[in-house]
C-alpha cells in the first residue's frame, strides 16, 4: 500500500511541475530507505548522465539541422517565385504577339474564307455536272445496246441508273432528281414494253394461260414442251424482266388495301409474273364485274373456286419451269406463292 502510494505521489508531483518533489520521490523509489541501496546511486547518477548527454546531443542535432532545412525551403521556393515570373514575363510576351498575329492574320482569314466558300461552290457545280454527265452516258449506253440488240445489258445499266435514283433521294437538287427519274421512265417504259412483248410471244406459243387442268394439258404441250429453245428464251427474257424490277418498283405505285382488311403492307409481285397473271387477270375482271352473269354477289364461291382452279392449273408449271429460274436468278421468290398472291389481290379488289 506503502508503494502505491508512492507511485501516486511521485506521478502527481511530476504532474504539478515540482521538480525537487519529483527528484526526492524518484531517489526514493530507486534507493528507499534501506542504506545498502545506497550503492545503486553511482549506477544512477552515471545512467541520467548518460541519458542527460544523449538529450543534449538530440537538443543540438535539432536545433542544427531546422535551420539549415528551413534556410533550403527558402532558397527553393525563391528559385520557384523567380522562375514562376519568368514564365509569367514569356506568357505576357506570347499573349501579345499572338494578338499581334491574329490582328494581322484576319484580312488574311476573311479572304480566305470567301475563297473556300467559291470552291465549295464550284465543287458542288462540278459534283452536279459530273451526275448529269453520268445520267447522259448511261443513257447513251442504253441506246446503244438497244440498237445493237443486246438487251440484257440494256437492262443491267438500267437497273444500275434505278439505284443511282435511290440514292439520290437524299439530295436536295430537285431539277437533278426530276432529271434522273424522267429518264429511268423514259428507259424503262421502252424496255418494258419490249421484253413484255417477247414474253408474251414465248407463254403464247406455251399456250398459256392453262385453262384446263395438268392432265389435259400433256397433248398439247407436248410439242413446244420438247423445244428447248423455247425454254431457253422463256429463261432469258424472265430473267430480263427481273432487272427492271427495282426500276418498276420505283415508278409504279404500290396498290394500297383497304383498311378494313388490317393486313400488312407487302412487297409488289416480280415483274415476269405481273405479265404472266395479266390474261387471267382480264379474264377475272370480265367474268366476276360489272354486268355479267356470273358476276353474283350472293355467289362467291364462283370466283373463289376459279382462282383455286387457275392455281392448280398452273401449279406443275411453275414449280418445274419457273422456279428453277428464280432459284438461279437469285431472288427468294416462291414462283407459286407469288402467282397465287397475285390472283388473291383480284380476289381482295373485289371484295373491297
Amino acid at each position: 500500500i506503502t508503494a502505491l502510494v508512492g507511485n501516486e505521489q511521485v506521478n502527481e508531483d511530476k504532474d504539478n511541475g515540482d521538480l525537487p518533489s519529483y527528484v526526492s520521490a524518484f531517489i526514493e523509489k530507486e534507493v528507499g530507505s534501506d542504506l545498502k541501496s545506497l550503492k545503486k546511486l553511482d549506477k544512477l547518477i552515471e545512467q541520467m548522465t548518460e541519458n542527460k548527454m544523449q538529450l543534449e546531443e538530440q537538443v543540438l542535432t535539432i536545433s542544427s539541422e531546422i535551420p539549415k532545412r528551413i534556410q533550403s525551403a527558402l532558397k527553393n521556393a525563391e528559385e520557384s517565385k523567380q522562375f514562376l515570373n519568368q514564365f509569367l514575363e514569356q506568357e505576357t510576351h506570347l499573349f501579345s504577339s499572338i494578338n499581334s498575329h491574329l490582328l494581322t492574320a484576319q484580312p488574311w482569314m476573311e479572304d480566305l474564307g470567301a475563297m473556300i466558300s467559291q470552291i465549295e461552290e464550284i465543287e458542288r457545280h462540278l459534283a452536279y455536272l459530273k451526275w448529269i454527265s453520268q445520267i447522259e452516258e448511261l443513257s447513251d449506253n442504253i441506246q446503244q445496246y438497244l440498237m445493237t440488240n443486246n438487251v440484257p445489258e440494256a437492262a443491267s445499266i438500267l437497273a444500275y441508273m434505278a439505284e443511282l435514283d435511290i440514292k439520290l433521294q437524299e439530295s436536295s437538287c430537285t431539277h437533278l432528281l426530276t432529271f434522273m427519274r424522267a429518264t429511268v421512265k423514259f428507259w424503262h417504259k421502252i424496255l418494258k414494253d419490249k421484253l413484255t412483248s417477247d414474253f408474251e410471244e414465248i407463254l403464247a406459243q406455251l399456250h398459256w394461260p392453262f385453262i384446263t387442268p395438268p392432265q389435259s394439258q400433256a397433248a398439247g404441250l407436248s410439242r413446244p414442251a420438247s423445244a428447248p429453245d423455247i425454254y431457253t428464251n422463256l429463261e432469258t427474257l424472265f430473267c430480263q424482266l427481273l432487272k427492271l424490277q427495282t426500276s418498276d418498283e420505283l415508278l409504279t405505285e404500290p396498290k394500297q388495301l383497304p383498311e378494313k382488311y388490317c393486313l400488312p403492307a407487302s412487297p409488289a409481285i416480280i415483274l415476269p409474273i405481273q405479265v404472266m397473271l395479266t390474261p387471267l387477270q382480264k379474264r377475272f375482271r370480265y367474268h366476276f364485274r360489272g354486268n355479267r352473269q356470273t358476276n353474283v354477289i350472293s355467289k362467291p364461291e364462283w370466283y373463289l373456286a376459279q382462282v383455286l382452279m387457275w392455281i392448280g392449273n398452273h401449279s406443275q408449271f411453275l414449280d418445274e419451269k419457273i422456279q428453277p429460274i428464280l432459284d438461279k436468278a437469285g431472288p427468294s421468290v416462291n414462283a407459286r406463292l407469288e402467282f397465287s398472291r397475285g390472283l388473291m389481290m383480284l380476289v381482295l379488289e373485289k371484295l373491297a
